[in-house]
């Protein structure tokens, strides 16, 4: 399993979604970009997030890591924009 370390954010995105909430049906030349999804590693240097808590993130500041037949992001602390209580 990956570890996030210092200030970085590791993030589980949300899966694509398949159709706009208009009803568009999207195609692999039209992804949806993901801005949600869960954190699953938060570095010690890391004072407002924690394991399990839902996100939104600018996705241009992910570095992408591929483990286990899943894609996770990488981010640094600042590029969390906000934490959504479900």
């Amino acid at each position: 399993m990956i570890k996030a370390i210092n200030n970085k954010v590791l993030v589980l995105p949300d899966e694509a979604d398949e159709t706009t909430e208009s009803g568009i049906i999207l195609t692999q030349m039209t992804p949806e970009i993901q801005t949600r999804g869960t954190v699953i590693s938060a570095g010690d240097r890391v004072e407002e997030l924690k394991e399990g808590d839902y996100v939104i993130y600018q996705p241009m500041h992910a570095i992408r890591i591929s483990n286990e037949d899943k894609e996770y992001l990488l981010f640094p602390e600042s590029s969390i924009i906000a934490k959504i209580n479900k």
